[in-house]
Order: C-alpha cells, then structure tokens, then sequence
C-alpha cells in the first residue's frame, strides 16, 4: 500500500511538472474555432514550390503571452472562409479591424492609422519604386514579431511619452478612462531597448551591397557607421537608454513617419530638426544643430575642418605620448641612481637614490 501512495504521489508530480513545462494545452488562447486542432503540431509543414520549408505550427503558451493574445486567428486571417481551409495565398494585412472594442472608442480597434502613416513614409512602398527597392522595403512583420511582455523598471518609460504613444491609435477624450486602460506600460513593455533599434536598423542601413543597389548617397550608405562613431553612437553601445537612436531622431511618437530631411513633415527637416534636438537638448540654436550628428571623418571638400580635426587629433596624441616618455625617462633615471619600482599593490619606488637634483646624498 505504501508503495502504490508514493507511485500515485510521484505519478502526481511528473503530470503536473510536464503539463507546466512540456505541455501547452493549459494555455489560454484565442482560439475560438478550435485552429489549433492541426496547428499545435509542432511538425506542421511542408516544401513550397520554391523548395522552402513552411512551419505552420503555433505554440500556445507563447502566443497566450503575446500582445495578439486575446485576436482570434480569423480577424487576422480574414481570407480564410472554411476549415479545413484551402492553401493561404494572401498576406495578413495589419490595418484590418479586430474584434476586440477597446475602453471609451466607438469603433473597433485596428491599426489602419498607423498603417497609413507607414505607406507615407520613406518605408512605405511607392508605385514608381523599382523592383529592388520594393524587396528591400520592411514589413510590418519585419519589426514587430509579436513580443512577449517583459517587466521593467518604471523608471525607463515617460508619462507623457507612453500617452503620445497611444494616442497614435486611441482617441483624446476619456483620459481618465485611458490612463487606466494603458498603466500597465508603466509595469509591462514590449519595445526594443535603444542597442536593439540601432541593430534592427543597421541590418539594412549597415548592408552596404544592398544600399549600392539602391543607389543611396554617400552620406546615407555610412549612416551607421558614422552614427556608431558619434557620442549618440558610443552612449548607446555602452547600453545608455538616454542617448538618442535612430528612432528618437528620424520619427516623431507615432514611431512610422520616418521621411527624408527634404520632406517638409520629416522630423530631420530643417524647420522642424531644432525641436527633434530639444527633445534632450534644452538649449538647442540654429549653431547647435549645424553639428554633425553622423560624423564624417574624411571632411571631404572644408579644409578648415580637416585641419582643426588634424590639430586636435596631433595635440592629444602627443601629449599622451610626451606624458609616456617623462615617465620613461624619469623611470630609467631612478633606475640608475639605485631606486627600484615595486607594482605590488600599487605602484611605489623604494631604496636610496644616488644623488637628488644632480646632488649626493
């Protein structure tokens, strides 16, 4: 009988450590129409035409955690009218409207503004655009992988930015209603960190075979590298969340407008570049933001320029090599008259010199 207790208790533990780390069917999930009937399979898949591998498998608990928890599968599916459904062909489309009505709106919810604002960015693609600027152009999918929530400090998220941030969508009216709809982005938070964002962009920017198929200017094909060479740069590598990205600088806080500066509504424009810099810079002029903020190291075309940067760089380097060779020297000169340099727990000469100042002791 003992034995048959302890098989029972151990049988117990083994169902439930299993059912909370292996097992995926206690999570909670929109899935009202029951499509995770194929797609929790983990091996769903199969060899596209162009001999792809396609995963269709979703795993529940991950996406129970997920910002697209509480969408069900059809309202992003929208194509899909039957099940078992026929092979997908069409993309998801983001801007489509959800089910899910949020807290004092009269409409459903959807990203359309959003979406919008991104068709008229420089991100968005263009009718006249050539085909390899077309493939090169980022999805909505390209950045944004359906996060999971991640606790932070509160410290790291501004009030005034987290209601700028949801207004993009949200309207105006109801902000009592709103603020305690949106606290938990003081406590839960799904945006990259400013290390992240630089990486996120870099891997288009930085891809300099793809920016000379582009055509890009000079200017643009070494943004990344002249952004990594800047204080902005360093700050943020050294994992600053103050020091501006890229995002701080080229969108405003709908996030999507990115433009080019001759883009009278881009935010590097030059009416509106000395309010993007008073974001952190209280007192921004018109000299401040002549400053390169994507430095160029060659200064090709002001010799002003290059030789100040040529006089700084001489200056410093050889006062750092003058200071090495007194210490060179002086270090050879004790070393003749007797004294000897101890570096055990700091650095220190000990013993009697042989003279002082050109005298004998």
């Amino acid at each position: 009988m003992e034995i048959s207790k302890k098989c029972i208790v151990l049988y117990v533990l083994w169902l439930g450590i299993n059912t909370l780390f292996f097992n995926d069917s206690l999570a909670v999930a929109a899935d009202k129409e029951n499509c995770l009937m194929c797609h929790k399979h983990r091996f769903n898949a199969r060899i596209d035409e162009n001999g792809r591998k396609r995963n269709y498998h979703v795993n529940e608990n991950l996406y129970s955690h997920s910002v697209h928890r509480n969408i069900s599968c059809r309202d992003c599916h929208t194509y899909i009218t039957k099940i078992p459904h026929d092979p997908v062909t069409l993309k998801v489309n983001c801007a489509n409207q959800c089910h899910i009505r949020p807290p004092f709106a009269q409409e459903k919810f959807s990203h359309r503004k959003i979406v919008d604002l991104y068709k008229n960015s420089v991100h968005g693609g263009k009718p006249e655009d050539s085909e390899i600027l077309q493939k090169a152009l980022p999805n909505c999918k390209f950045c944004h992988l359906n996060p999971l929530y991640s606790k932070i400090s509160e410290k790291r998220v501004s009030y005034k930015e987290t209601l700028a941030r949801c207004n993009n969508c949200h309207p105006q009216s109801g902000v009592e209603m709103a603020y305690k709809h949106i606290t938990h982005r003081l406590r839960k938070k799904t945006s990259r960190s400013s290390r992240e964002i630089v990486q996120l962009c870099g891997k288009c920017h930085g891809d300099k075979n793809l920016m000379q198929k582009l055509n890009v200017s000079k200017k643009a094909m070494d943004a990344v590298e002249s952004y990594n060479r800047s204080v902005h740069g360093k700050l943020v590598q050294l994992g600053s969340q103050k020091a501006a990205n890229c995002i701080n600088c080229h969108a405003s806080s709908a996030l999507h407008d990115i433009n080019k500066a001759d883009n009278p509504g881009s935010t590097i424009s030059k009416d509106k570049i000395m309010n993007t810099c008073r974001q952190c810079h209280k007192n921004t002029d018109e000299m401040f933001v002549d400053i390169a903020v994507h430095p160029d190291i060659t200064h090709a075309g002001n010799p002003i320029i290059k030789m100040i940067s040529l006089s700084l760089g001489l200056g410093m380097y050889g006062s750092v090599l003058a200071l090495v060779g007194l210490l060179l020297l002086e270090t050879v000169g004790r070393r003749k008259d007797g004294a000897r340099l101890v570096l055990k727990k700091g650095t220190t000469w000990y013993g009697k010199q042989k003279s002082v100042s050109g005298k004998k002791k």
